[in-house]
């Protein structure tokens, strides 16, 4: 690829936010520091912003008006080093973060660039579709420009080319499985105790928080929640027996005080949250409500539970913390999956996919 050749990546937010796909566009352009990118995120608020711009990337936001977007069009070969304001160039390689987001881009752009669609959420939320069987009737015709699909694991791929099949849609993609990295190094610090802990945001939607809520209620005091984070649904928390740690940055600030990671969500992506355990030794319990979890979550290091069943929740709970050497066990397993989630050479796949020749 040569170095005139831009990447855009086309997400909900810049990298210069905090999150698993924003994380992702930071950590493949600080690898790449020679190669320019450009983010188009649908999203661009600078209040918002946390991390400062780095000095290979600028931000062109989607949300601007057509008027402006024709400016951008017009003086794209006049620019030089401010890429802030250049429409997509032809030959270069367009990173979409979800498929729905193809809706946004005109089928010129998609046939003269290189389409790679990295996996952003589980399978149906991933088109954006309200029938999850189905691609959803914008997008029927521009799932033929993808060139290149990375999912999660195989689980998501065959769900996926379940939804394309069932659409009869024309595809011709290559493909490939890369899991998400865990931001967390490998230490295994996890300690045996009574406690187990959620992290993440709290809402009731996604995160499904009312269920720690009933959890604890049914297992205290024998054991403790404990819940890191902050969200709308904080205060259902905080007026529960649930115990509120407040917000943490990374897993391994509370790993010696925790024995298992709970994510008992409606839904997830990938469940970042599932490495970053296995990244100190920490067991992990899941709900079976989306397609990754079936190959994130590994007999050796943490239990996979039917969706809604609480009660298989407390019968993994009580087996992972039976005695010490049985926690042990787990932990050695958990923290043996985490070689597979290395962030470095999660990112070196990346890279690997991006550049593949076609």
């Amino acid at each position: 690829m040569s170095e005139n050749n831009l990447v855009y990546f086309i997400s909900n937010r810049c990298s210069q936010t905090l999150g698993g796909v924003q994380t992702i566009i930071r950590l493949i352009e600080e690898a790449l520091p020679d190669q320019k990118f450009i983010e188009m995120p649908l999203v661009y608020n600078k209040k918002d912003i946390k991390l400062d711009k780095l000095p290979n990337a600028e931000v062109y936001s989607l949300a601007l008006n057509k008027s402006e977007k024709i400016k951008q069009y017009i003086n794209i070969f006049e620019q030089k080093d401010e890429l802030n304001k250049v429409a997509i160039q032809p030959d270069s390689k367009i990173v979409v973060f979800g498929v729905q987001k193809l809706a946004l881009l005109s089928k010129k752009d998609l046939a003269r660039n290189e389409v790679i669609i990295f996996q952003s959420n589980r399978p149906d939320i991933t088109f954006g579709a309200l029938d999850g069987e189905k691609v959803p009737f914008l997008l029927e015709e521009k799932i033929k420009y993808i060139d290149k699909f990375l999912f999660y694991t195989e689980e998501d791929k065959r769900e996926i080319l379940k939804i394309l099949n069932n659409s009869g849609v024309e595809y011709n993609f290559k493909s490939y499985i890369v899991p998400n990295p865990s931001k967390t190094p490998r230490n295994q610090i996890c300690k045996y105790t009574n406690n187990v802990m959620y992290m993440g945001r709290f809402d009731i939607l996604q995160k499904n928080i009312k269920e720690y809520v009933k959890l604890a209620d049914r297992i205290y005091p024998k054991y403790k929640v404990n819940a890191y984070g902050d969200g709308i649904s904080k205060i259902l928390l905080e007026l529960s027996k649930v115990n509120v740690g407040g917000y943490i940055s990374d897993i391994s600030e509370v790993a010696d005080q925790n024995s298992i990671l709970l994510l008992l969500s409606n839904y997830e992506g990938f469940g970042n949250v599932i490495v970053e355990a296995y990244s100190v030794g920490m067991p992990v319990i899941v709900y079976d409500s989306y397609p990754a979890a079936r190959s994130i979550v590994t007999p050796n290091a943490g239990k996979l539970v039917p969706y809604g069943d609480l009660d298989g929740v407390i019968n993994a709970i009580e087996e992972i913390l039976k005695d010490e050497e049985t926690f042990k066990k787990y932990s050695d397993g958990a923290f043996e999956e985490s070689k597979k989630y290395v962030r470095e050479d999660i990112v070196k796949k990346y890279i690997d996919v991006i550049m593949d020749e076609l």
